[in-house]
């Protein structure tokens, strides 16, 4: 995927929430429509669907910053360290595996050697969720695109503890009065999480617009 402009990446971020807003209301409407056994029914694959926006959502709206931070190919020494770290991942594995001076030594001037060349930032399996992408997880893909998490840490216990503990449970066939589960109690859910990724959203664009990427600048709080 070529993302090189601010345009480019506006318009990757609006298609990606243009289906998934589309999809999420007719989930709800879907819910709030349904009746008795049917409802329940609509509920289960409710969680089930919100849980898959949520890490979709992440993952690729993720994806898409780090591919256009690439297509900058800002030299490393401007840009914040995490991208250093991306690149150099497999490296830095190896220092910590090796007990070879040599190879360290060696590892330690490849660092140094690029950090003035413009960057090749890797793209490609960088945004891993695990197929759970719960807040541990979630923290890591924005230490990964070095975003701040200050908006989404008071909604981490629902994440762990309600919306993935949820997801997990209806997939291994619990009923829903086991699970503490009705319209109520969903639609708290759902209006949570959708605000969460609109807000990721938001706050991708918004550090592209601002160059947040660059080591000199500072996000902001939204």
């Amino acid at each position: 995927m070529k993302i090189r402009t601010i345009n480019n990446l506006q318009d990757a971020i609006d298609s990606e929430m243009a289906w998934r807003k589309k999809e999420l209301s007719a989930l709800k409407s879907n819910i709030q429509s349904s009746r008795s056994f049917a409802k329940e029914t609509a509920l289960r694959a409710g969680i089930a669907l919100l849980y898959a926006h949520w890490e979709g959502a992440i993952k690729n709206i993720a994806y898409y910053y780090l591919v256009y931070v690439s297509f900058q190919k800002v030299p490393y020494n401007k840009l914040k360290n995490n991208f250093l770290a991306v690149t150099l991942k497999q490296k830095l594995l190896q220092f910590e595996e090796t007990n070879k001076t040599t190879l360290q030594t060696a590892i330690i001037n490849s660092i140094f050697e690029i950090s003035n060349e413009p960057s090749q930032i890797p793209t490609e399996k960088i945004i891993s969720t695990n197929s759970n992408l719960n807040s541990a997880i979630f923290n890591e893909i924005m230490c990964t695109i070095g975003l701040k998490t200050d908006y989404y840490e008071q909604s981490y216990k629902m994440i762990d503890e309600v919306l993935l503990n949820m997801r997990n449970n209806i997939a291994h066939g619990e009923r829903l009065e086991n699970i503490d589960l009705d319209e109520k109690r969903y639609n708290e859910i759902h209006d949570i999480i959708f605000d969460l990724i609109n807000h990721f959203s938001v706050q991708v664009l918004n550090a592209a617009c601002l160059n947040i990427y660059l080591a000199e600048n500072e996000e902001p709080s939204i």
